[in-house]
């Protein structure tokens, strides 16, 4: 099915204001089951992209208008302090993303053209573990994890330091030298730690680490607070669970959690030659060079296989 779109810009409140894109399908119907973008970490706005800088990813932007194609309403937004939308980026953590979520959602369930009973959250990267968690406490008719289901935000850090650690620990060379020379490996892990440590015992929202790094306290004592695995257990709709064999910045194994715990039908993929962003990554993807590997995607279509697999989960609900 391949629909016509409306495109609205919205405003709404959670506790700050808020702004974002919905997209309407011109089909004739009277109303729509609905999707609610939730992205993932970082300064990302509505699209997918960052405000400012080279990273004009468009990821949300080319999932919504795939979504409306199929016939559904989207919508997506601006985070807080981040393009249009008011609040503090800086002090803001998982409460505030889930309750900013939430917001989405009652603007969706009170959409004339939105059928309140067929709300989909879907998530990305960070976003799975916002998804998860407010699923847990206001049931979706279904739940989309992109490339992060079933993990906490930090097993995905613990894992992309490991990756990190093991390549720089193969280095040959002086850099390879001076690495072993100054167990530089190890003192990066026990920095990791305290940093963590700081964090977890403040009740500041950000905290200062050497003397001058700011740091979003609040953000990490409340995301290392979830227990992704009780959230996923109470998840009794149907849930598609999507990563890529190429992605270093979350770890695919935790899928099985997934499969595992979540009590409605469930599906899950890891998709071969496919990075974080849903691109086609033909590249061995690197902890060193990703952000090089992933401008290369820039323009880039979302990954067939991935469409495919979107595609006809989604048509189970027209």
């Amino acid at each position: 099915m391949n629909a016509q779109m409306i495109r609205e810009e919205i405003s709404f409140k959670s506790d700050v204001n808020l702004k974002g894109t919905m997209l309407i399908p011109d089909l004739g119907m009277l109303s729509y089951p609905a999707i609610v973008f939730l992205p993932g970490s970082g300064q990302l706005n509505r699209d997918g992209s960052t405000p400012k800088g080279k990273f004009k990813f468009n990821l949300y932007a080319d999932l919504a208008e795939l979504c409306t194609s199929l016939g559904f309403v989207t919508f997506r937004y601006d985070k807080r302090g981040v393009g249009e939308s008011e609040g503090d980026f800086h002090t803001a953590g998982l409460s505030d993303a889930m309750n900013d979520a939430e917001a989405a959602l009652d603007l969706l369930a009170n959409h004339p053209k939105v059928d309140p009973n067929k709300l989909i959250i879907a998530g990305h990267s960070e976003g799975c573990m916002v998804g998860t968690a407010l699923n847990a406490r206001r049931p979706a008719a279904g739940l989309i994890l992109l490339s992060g289901g079933g993990e906490t935000l930090r097993e995905a850090l613990d894992f992309q330091r490991k990756v990190t650690f093991k390549e720089l620990a193969q280095k040959k060379g002086f850099q390879g030298f001076i690495i072993k020379t100054f167990n530089t490996l190890e003192k990066g892990e026990k920095q990791a730690q305290s940093t963590y440590q700081k964090m977890l015992t403040s009740d500041k929202d950000v905290v200062k680490t050497m003397g001058f790094i700011k740091m979003p306290a609040k953000y990490f004592r409340e995301h290392f607070a979830l227990n992704i695995e009780e959230a996923l257990a109470k998840a009794t709709c149907p849930v598609l669970a999507i990563s890529g064999s190429k992605d270093w910045q979350t770890n695919p194994k935790n899928l099985k959690r997934v499969e595992e715990f979540v009590q409605g039908e469930y599906e899950t993929h890891v998709i071969e030659n496919m990075d974080h962003g849903l691109k086609v990554q033909l590249t061995p993807i690197s902890p060193t060079t990703y952000k090089k590997d992933y401008l290369k995607t820039i323009g880039q279509p979302l990954h067939p296989e991935a469409v495919k697999h979107l595609t006809a989960w989604l048509n189970r609900y027209l």
